[in-house]
């Protein structure tokens, strides 16, 4: 229950231990399941699989949380903007164009398309219970965040520079405020489906928060994203909420400060420093370990581990990376700096 009490304010002698993505490429056992189905969609969607998958870095690494294999994607394939992943290339989907309105409307259809989502909660819970090591282990549920699923709906796949999403916001606001309000209804159907099937805890990725112009922020950021936090808080107070807003800079205090989480989850290319210093100590912090630096792995690693440990010292904190773990990423690596931080083996030299 570490996990969930850091999450709740409090301060633990050791850091609970997640990583994004957790359950991935890195993994053999994982690369062999994934091989069983053609279609990323419907491995997605198979309960039995995506349960497994969910399991998997429990039972080889002993983590502090485990969180359900899914992808932010599924909300946008099932309000009928099929995705289909492409190899080295990743995701494509329909593409919403400049001006047009979404028109899904099916509703009980969406909740019965993302049914299995629910039920690979419910698997993992019984397959993590059978274990007495992972009995009292919380499930993850998550979802993109609304910004964030409006620029892959309007881009049609990732983006550098999210160029034809930010012509939307610009050329028609009124029109992107009715998508977004869509998107903020089909978000919390989907963590409908994860809260009423028992996940712990909710995580909200706006992983490209930092492309949005600032002065849309309140409009497009803040404001939807407290909407579904209102949503969570008012099914389930006692659920504890981690946003991600990737990328933000110095607008991470402006987004602490109005949607007021559980916890704010730090990427790789923001100051924790800065962070730490500018928002509440009631709100926990996770991150911000660069992803590389895992790959890296050896003594640069553990450098980090103690810079981020000793800053963090007064607040509570979740070791976590700045995004997804890697592909090429050893897994030796990953058991060496949990073991690390769990012998509280602190002291390897700043210089």
């Amino acid at each position: 229950m570490n996990f969930l009490n850091t999450l709740n304010g409090k301060i633990a002698s050791q850091p609970p231990i997640w990583i994004m993505r957790q359950a991935g490429r890195y993994l053999p056992e994982y690369r062999r399941l994934r091989n069983t189905e053609l279609n990323f969609i419907d491995f997605c969607l198979n309960a039995e699989k995506a349960s497994e998958v969910t399991c998997q870095p429990i039972k080889k690494f002993n983590l502090d949380a485990a969180i359900i294999f899914s992808d932010i994607l599924l909300v946008l394939h099932m309000l009928d903007f099929k995705v289909s992943f492409i190899e080295n290339e990743g995701p494509k989907l329909k593409k919403l164009n400049l001006g047009e309105r979404i028109t899904f409307n099916d509703w009980r259809k969406f909740k019965s398309d993302l049914a299995p989502v629910g039920e690979a909660i419910k698997l993992s819970r019984t397959k993590l219970n059978k274990n007495v090591n992972s009995r009292n282990i919380p499930i993850i549920g998550f979802s993109g965040s609304p910004w964030t699923l409006f620029t892959y709906l309007t881009e049609g796949q990732s983006s550098k520079d999210f160029s034809n999403a930010r012509k939307f916001l610009w050329s028609n606001t009124n029109r992107s405020e009715e998508v977004f309000e869509i998107l903020v209804q089909a978000i919390t159907c989907f963590l409908e489906i994860q809260l009423d099937a028992g996940v712990n805890a909710i995580m909200l990725f706006d992983s490209w928060a930092g492309s949005i112009p600032a002065r849309f922020r309140n409009k497009f950021i803040y404001g939807p994203t407290k909407k579904i936090v209102q949503y969570v808080r008012a099914k389930n107070a006692s659920i504890p909420i981690i946003c991600f807003p990737k990328s933000m800079g110095e607008g991470i205090v402006e987004f602490a400060d109005i949607i007021n989480p559980n916890c704010i989850a730090v990427d790789h290319l923001t100051d924790m420093e800065f962070v730490h210093r500018s928002i509440p100590k009631n709100i926990a912090v996770q991150g911000n370990i660069d992803p590389i630096c895992l790959v890296h792995g050896g003594n640069i690693l553990k450098r980090e581990v103690d810079y981020l440990l000793n800053l963090i010292s007064d607040r509570p904190y979740i070791f976590n990376l700045g995004h997804g773990i890697l592909p090429a990423t050893s897994q030796q690596n990953l058991t060496d700096i949990i073991s690390y931080i769990r012998e509280k083996n602190y002291g390897i030299s700043n210089s």
